[in-house]
This record gives structure tokens, sequence and C-alpha cells, in this order.
């Protein structure tokens, strides 16, 4: 009896079911998938990965590209798809680029490992060629951008709007805005969401206290303390500031601590991502939460589908403004 009998009469299923579970070709109830998991381990039945390569043109290789694994935002987002993905018989390679260096260097890398899907947590206007690359190639693509194929998008229009609706109850007028990344970019849509809750609002959308990213676009610690130390040598008047994440938001405190301003009493601070360490800095930090874990399950469960021919819908995960005591009144 082979291997894959033994694996199915011990789960009293059938060796088609045993086949969907491991390749992950049709939908097998969670039951049934366990009890078949359970075999497999007791049997001691191992894949032959590359004979399935072979029989089905595929790796079972997906990709997760981000701009900065410091970041601990996609930590999270690549612990969830890799915990998905190997539920479903696939591994995940987590790619750490430059956003403002993506080429068809980097494509013609994941195409040469064979790299089956590609799950893009961050993107810029920049990379469209390179993307574009890979949808050609017979990469399956999933990201923001409809116009590559399936989409997965933080929306982050509502927490914005709910957090700078605080800051102006609060009594915040003249709002800060730190960047990291470079304002011109049309896929910059937390500052875009920032300046509509600013109109919306009746604040004004100052330039002065419009920090822009400097290349190479890190948006780290550092990142925030430059920008903080920039906005202050201006020597024009604040009263908060919303920082494009949480790292820069803690690298800005670091800039007004060490400068003598005291957060919130002095001036307001607010970040963007719910990071383990906004919590445990003081004061602690207002931020808006985003469902990382649910993005990297999701991104796996859709490439996953898309690869084996089964419906995908696109997703819009929904953020949550969580005050914090970093934000006073004026």
């Amino acid at each position: 009896m082979s291997k894959r009998k033994e694996v199915a009469a011990a789960a009293g299923v059938s060796e088609a079911t045993v086949s969907h579970v491991i390749n992950g070709t049709k939908y097998v109830s969670p039951e049934l998938a366990a009890r078949v998991r359970k075999a497999i381990e007791e049997k001691g039945y191992y894949l032959n990965q590359a004979a399935r390569c072979l029989a089905t043109n595929r790796s079972g290789h997906l990709a997760l590209v981000v701009n900065n694994l410091k970041n601990p935002r996609y930590a999270e987002v690549a612990e969830a798809m890799q915990e998905e993905a190997r539920k479903r018989g696939y591994i995940v390679s987590v790619i750490d680029i430059n956003i403002f260096n993506f080429n068809e260097d980097a494509i013609f890398d994941l195409i040469a490992r064979n790299v089956d899907g590609l799950f893009l947590a961050t993107y810029i206007d920049s990379m469209e060629p390179a993307i574009r690359r890979a949808c050609e190639s017979g990469i399956r693509v999933v990201s923001g951008c409809p116009e590559f194929g399936r989409v997965l998008k933080i929306d982050y229009e509502d927490s914005i709007g709910n957090l700078v609706r605080y800051l102006a109850g609060a009594g915040h007028r003249r709002i800060a805005f730190l960047s990291g990344y470079s304002l011109k970019e049309s896929s910059h849509e937390k500052y875009a969401n920032f300046c509509q809750a600013m109109d919306a609002n009746g604040l004004k959308i100052l330039p002065e206290l419009m920090i822009d990213g400097q290349m190479p676009y890190i948006a780290d610690l550092d990142t925030g303390f430059q920008a903080m130390n920039q906005l202050l040598e201006r020597g024009t008047e604040v009263d908060a500031v919303f920082a494009v994440n949480d790292l820069v938001a803690i690298g800005a405190m670091k800039a007004l601590r060490q400068r003598g301003f005291r957060v919130p009493e002095d001036i307001s601070v607010a970040g963007c991502d719910d990071i383990p360490f906004a919590s445990y800095v003081e004061p602690v930090l207002a931020t808006i939460s985003v469902p990382k874990a649910e993005m990297g399950k999701l991104a796996a469960e859709m490439l996953c589908d898309i690869l084996n021919n089964r419906p995908c819908e696109d997703h819009y995960l929904k953020t949550t403004f969580k005050a914090g005591a970093s934000i006073g009144y004026v």
C-alpha cells in the first residue's frame, strides 16, 4: 500500500481528499483536514516537493514584499501569512526591499526562484513597471492596486478622520504631519486622508508643518527623530503631530524630550499601526490600530485561492483610532 493510501485509510477519507489537503486544490472541512494532517504525521508521509513542482509547474512558494523589516507591523503580517500558507502546503519568503529601488532585476530574481504568488504589503508608483512584468511572467499578485489583480488593502480614511476630529476637539489647530515618504506619491493615502480630515474639521494644511520624507524613505525611529528636529528648527508654532507610523512617532517623542518639550502638555503626538511598543512608551502613544494578523492570513488565503482557481474576493480592512495619553488638551 502506498503511503498516500495508508494516510487515506488511517484518516477514513479518499486519496483525493488527502491530495486536496496537501495541495490546497479544493476546500476540505477543518475537521477532515485535521484528521488528514494527523494521519500524515502518524504515518510519516512526506510530500516529494520536487515531484509536486514538476507535476503542477508550481513551486508552492509565495513572497511577501515589505519595505522595512525593522517595523514590527510587518513581523505580525509575515507571521500570520506564513502560518496560513503552511496549512495550505505553501512556504513564504519575506523580501525586505527599498521600494524606491524595486526594479525588474528584483522581479527577475522572483521569476528565477519560481515564485507562484506575491503579496505587496507596500507599494509606490515607481514599482508599477516591475510588478506588471511579474504579472506577465505568470506570478499572481495580491496588492492594494486593482490593476495587478485582487485587492487586499488597509482603509485608513475613517480612523484618520476620527483622529483629526479628536485632536480638533481637544483644541488643536496647528497639526503637523511627519510623512516619512514622499508627499508627492499618489499612493501616499495616509497623507491624502489626513488632508481630507483636516478640511472636514475646518483646519488648514500649513506647509510649514508638513515634513516631507527624505531618500531612501525609510520611516523608522531615526526618521521620526530627524523629522521632529527639522520641524522644531523651523521655529513655527505647533500644537500636535501626526506621524506616518508608530516608529516615526516614538522617534519624534525622543526629539521633543531632548529639546525640553513635554508630551502631551506642550505638544501632542499620534502615530499609526498600533505596534506593541506603542503601549509601552510613556506616555502611551495614541495610534491607529491596523488588523495586521488578519491581513497576513487573508494574503495567504487569497493567493492560494487564486492559484487553485477558486473564487476570490477583494478585501478592504478597516482600522480603528485608539486615543492615548500622548494627546492632551490645549
